[in-house]
């Protein structure tokens, strides 16, 4: 037997122990008058006591240094079935609605604003033309370029409480050479009359029939004032027996 054969079983004695076995092993029972003694020792680890627990009062504490963890989290970027996106658009009570349908790139992503604020009145509308033509057709005009005439057929206006007449006589004058227009609250009549002239004009209450061949083509112009009720839109025109009668009521 080796020298550290009793040694050992002197360790497993004295409960793993490293001073008490010292002692045991260099100092007979019989001889150690303090074998008995305890050392106040914490266990010795030896071969056959790893599972003894080391306590070290005499050693400093140390401070435990926590560790940081650092966890990295893969995020993938999915696009959902159907997201809605709501952006307010110039503190307007107007949204976008962004709607995805489950792509990456895009392709299908719709854009839709919604309001929900009543929709902004409509602008008025444009005011009524000032210049425009009664006969033989309505038409909007952007002027009358006509001046007054030195020579015209014979005209009479006529002025009641509701209505305001003009009449104007035209032997063999064709219908569609005679135009009647009003701008800016006067009355034109002008076209191509015919101008006899070896009679020249004719009274009134005369009922003009000339049968002589010495006639000439004439363009006239002559304007009337209206009166300011009057409802010039509303105005009605006829032409029949060389008279143009021009009616047009009053409000």
């Amino acid at each position: 037997m080796s020298m550290f054969g009793k040694f050992d079983k002197d360790l497993k004695q004295a409960g793993g122990c490293l001073h008490k076995a010292a002692d045991m092993f260099f100092h007979p029972i019989g001889e150690d008058i303090f074998h008995n003694w305890d050392h106040g020792h914490p266990a010795f680890p030896g071969p056959t006591l790893s599972k003894v627990k080391l306590e070290c009062k005499a050693v400093e504490k140390k401070e435990e240094k926590k560790e940081e963890v650092k966890v990295a989290v893969k995020v993938e970027e999915k696009c959902c079935e159907e997201t809605k996106v709501v952006v307010k658009v110039e503190e307007k009570c107007c949204k976008e609605e962004v709607k995805c349908g489950g792509c990456k790139c895009h392709c299908c992503c719709t854009t839709k604003v919604v309001c929900c604020c009543p929709p902004p009145p409509p602008p008025p509308p444009p005011p009524p033309p000032s210049c425009f033509r009664v006969y033989p057709c309505y038409k909007v005009l952007d002027k009358v370029a006509c001046t007054e005439s030195e020579w015209s057929p014979m005209m009479k206006d006529y002025t009641a409480d509701k209505v305001w007449q003009l009449h104007v006589y035209l032997p063999d004058v064709a219908k569609d050479k005679v135009f009647v227009d009003v701008c800016e609250g006067h009355l034109y009549v002008h076209g191509e009359g015919v101008f006899h002239t070896h009679c020249g004009m004719w009274p009134e209450h005369v009922e003009h029939c000339c049968d002589c061949t010495r006639k000439e083509p004439t363009m006239f112009c002559k304007k009337f004032k209206l009166p300011g009720n009057a409802k010039a839109r509303e105005a009605h025109v006829e032409f029949e027996k060389e008279v143009l009668v021009v009616r047009i009521m009053r409000g």
